[in-house]
């Protein structure tokens, strides 16, 4: 018999595994993808060298169509003696002196570049090639290159060397690469140099979300395909009749469908023979489950809700992965209120209650200020003079307010107006009043959260003072 601790706890860890570790299977897009496959086929088969950009934007499986389409070149390639991957984040590969030494890393050559003194980036670059040339005709491992937050590398404070030098090796043809840049700005042509420019070859891969599937029945297909558990093979197959053929291949599609790919499990270090201990009556009663859950009607309108506010497939996994961080031997399957609240902290509400906690002291004081304004002036738009001086007096009236000057107090408000926190006041022709020949300390704003948010907000607000809190639910000031 199974213990049914034990039961869950595999669950747990297998799901959880492949919620946020399980990142080659790519779903839809197929014209992409197969664009991005005879990109990599081209320079490894034919020695051709290309370059491209892969735009959309986040959470639209941008890494993940790459990782996928690595996983399939592998299985019929050599990568070890044939191919070589670098992969490079703008995040932290910006500045070119880091970005060598992450490619000499990746390439194996710290031994071979020891202590030697380039005089340019392209001279060690060129000197990293050389080493990696062998054979009688010299020739060079394919090089793929995948620089993910690409527009991060093209900052305007900073030469785009690294990019130029990479770009111009595909141009001149010097060894076979393929550069491809991954980003979620769709204006990043007009970041680069011109120089640059002129050696990229100007294809571009777009990846859009949801464009076969409407939003809904994409949440619902990523929900199951997450939290459904693949029919593990026994350890000791009994012999099955003719009649059980048909299940036992239904069985084998759902374990392709629901499984996560031996690479995972050897990049995750986790032996995957551990998970043949899972009963499967157990996962077979746990994917009825879930199916189920898919047939409640709040937790369909909650999906529904999430899919109006994020198209982020990234943030989905999240929320699913704090549900089954909660499952436990008192509570062996899923709450649909548990998907229902982690879905509805999720969503905008939440979403303004963070901003404004993100806020300093200052500019929650004028947030404060300008909602207590709009309750005693019926809704009436008010300009920065309004606010201050009701703030002014709030401050005036406790002696543990710090005076703040008029300039800080001023660029406080703009920093609101930067966020929407407020909103110019529209026109009957549709322009706002800040279009007009006004001052900006006289131009009309509105509020745009609501007062509960504000309310909401305070109350989790960490290290607040005690008369702001009193403040808010008292408009007498």
């Amino acid at each position: 018999m199974f213990k049914i601790e034990d039961q869950i706890k595999l669950i747990r860890k297998y799901l959880k595994l492949k919620i946020i570790e399980d990142d080659v299977k790519f779903r839809g897009h197929e014209n992409e993808r197969q664009h991005v496959y005879d990109l990599f086929m081209k320079s490894i088969e034919q020695g051709e060298s290309h370059s491209a950009l892969i735009l959309g934007p986040r959470g639209c499986g941008k890494t993940t169509l790459i990782n996928s389409v690595l996983q399939q070149v592998s299985n019929e390639v050599d990568m070890n003696n044939d191919v070589m991957i670098i992969k490079l984040n703008g995040l932290l590969h910006h500045d070119e002196k880091i970005a060598l030494k992450s490619i000499t890393a990746q390439m194996h050559l710290e031994n071979v570049v020891g202590d030697r003194v380039f005089g340019t980036f392209a001279e060690n670059l060129s000197f990293l090639l050389n080493c990696l040339m062998s054979g009688v005709d010299r020739k060079c491992r394919t090089m793929i290159f995948v620089l993910e937050e690409f527009d991060l590398f093209c900052h305007s404070g900073r030469t785009q060397t690294l990019l130029y030098n990479l770009f111009d090796i595909t141009h001149n043809k010097q060894a076979p690469m393929c550069v491809l840049g991954l980003t979620n700005r769709l204006d990043v042509m007009e970041l680069l140099e011109k120089r640059v420019k002129s050696r990229f070859s100007h294809r571009h891969i777009f990846i859009f979300p949801c464009e076969s599937v409407l939003p809904l029945q994409n949440l619902r297909n990523v929900f199951v395909l997450c939290l459904c558990l693949p029919v593990f093979k026994e350890k000791i197959k009994p012999k099955r009749s003719r009649k059980s053929t048909a299940s036992s291949d239904s069985e084998s599609d759902t374990e392709s469908k629901y499984s996560i790919s031996n690479e995972v499990f050897q990049r995750c270090h986790i032996d995957s023979r551990q998970f043949l201990d899972l009963d499967p009556d157990v996962i077979r009663s746990w994917n009825a489950h879930i199916h189920s859950l898919l047939d409640e009607e709040k937790v369909m309108d909650y999906l529904e809700k999430f899919s109006y506010y994020i198209i982020n497939e990234q943030i989905f996994r999240n929320i699913l992965f704090q549900i089954v961080s909660k499952l436990s031997p008192k509570k062996p399957y899923i709450d649909p209120q548990d998907v229902i609240t982690t879905i509805d902290k999720t969503v905008a509400p939440e979403h303004r209650v963070k901003l404004l906690q993100s806020l300093s002291i200052l500019e929650l004081s004028l947030v404060i200020a300008m909602m207590h304004g709009l309750e005693i002036f019926d809704g009436q738009p008010m300009n920065f003079e309004m606010i201050l001086n009701r703030y002014t007096k709030f401050a005036n009236e406790n002696s543990s307010t710090q005076s703040v000057p008029r300039p800080v107090i001023l660029k406080a408000f703009e920093h609101l107006q930067s966020l929407e926190i407020i909103l110019p006041v529209r026109t009957e022709s549709g322009n706002d009043t800040t279009t007009h020949r006004v001052q900006k300390e006289y131009k009309l704003y509105t509020l745009a959260i609501p007062t509960d948010d504000i309310k909401e907000a305070v109350k989790g607000f960490k290290a607040l003072p005690t008369e702001i809190q009193h403040w808010v639910n008292n408009s007498v000031v």
